[in-house]
């Protein structure tokens, strides 16, 4: 009964995107990988980020990843597994250490671009290129997954390897659950504000919100914290901009957190 009397003076409710309003269910477009590494296509960037993905107990990335492929074993083929650095929030990335037929070791990671971007070599040659394809994909409501490689000629597990070299882009379009627009549709006209709150950059959230009928105005999660703000944000308040805001992108846990505590 406290449950639902609370639930009666609700009128704003925050929702997690990923896996909330969207099904968590990922599916790579082949045709619109980005390639960045000379002799390379885009099948084999789906390898390679196929081989830095775990072969079982896979997460949403993983399984969209490896699902491309038309035999699910052979991103292991050929190759003997050294290691393999599982994904934590922290790194935003994973890897595997591996020996190919001839011997050789090498290193291939996938993971956030922000991330994979700090490990390349030539960073400041294509952080530009990158980022326009990053904001390309979001328009258009597609995530960014960026793969990267490395030889280590030491041949331990433990070395840090000679230069990374980014190799690609992939574009990951988590759909939305087909009932999401109409409980939305519903909350509206039960005088329910809803209001999105995600990890992923501000145009993916615009164009979800666009697409389930939750609106557009949206914010980077850094203008609760007196970033990135514009002279019109400044001039609010930050309840204020809460109230005002569609939702809220780039929110990190511990940002998650502090929202709330900000309004209890």
């Amino acid at each position: 009964m406290t449950a639902i009397e609370e639930m009666a003076r609700m009128d704003v409710l925050c929702s997690d995107k990923t896996g909330t309003l969207t099904l968590n269910k990922l599916t790579v477009d082949k045709n619109l990988v980005e390639v960045f590494a000379k002799g390379v296509d885009a099948d084999t960037v789906t390898m390679m980020a196929a081989q830095a993905s775990r072969m079982e107990n896979q997460d949403a990335i993983d399984a969209a990843i490896v699902g491309t492929l038309a035999d699910p074993k052979e991103p292991r083929a050929g190759i003997q597994e050294v290691h393999f650095f599982p994904f934590n929030p922290t790194d935003k990335r994973t890897a595997l250490t591996y020996i190919d037929s001839e011997g050789k070791m090498y290193r291939v990671c996938k993971g956030a671009p922000e991330q994979i971007l700090n490990l390349v070599h030539n960073k400041s040659e294509i952080e530009r290129r990158v980022r326009v394809v990053i904001d390309k994909y979001a328009e258009r409501g597609l995530r960014s997954l960026a793969v990267a490689y490395q030889e280590v000629p030491e041949g331990k597990k433990e070395s840090v390897g000679g230069p990374w070299q980014l190799i690609g882009l992939l574009p990951l379009f988590d759909p939305p659950r087909h009932d999401s627009a109409e409980t939305i549709r519903r909350a509206l006209d039960l005088g329910v504000n809803v209001k999105m709150i995600t990890g992923d950059q501000l145009a993916i959230a615009k164009e979800t919100g666009r697409r389930l009928g939750m609106g557009t105005n949206m914010y980077p999660a850094s203008a609760l914290l007196g970033k990135d703000k514009d002279a019109l944000l400044a001039s609010l308040p930050v309840d204020e901009l809460i109230e005002k805001a569609d939702g809220f992108a780039g929110v990190f846990p511990v940002e998650a957190a502090w929202n709330w505590n900000q309004e209890n």
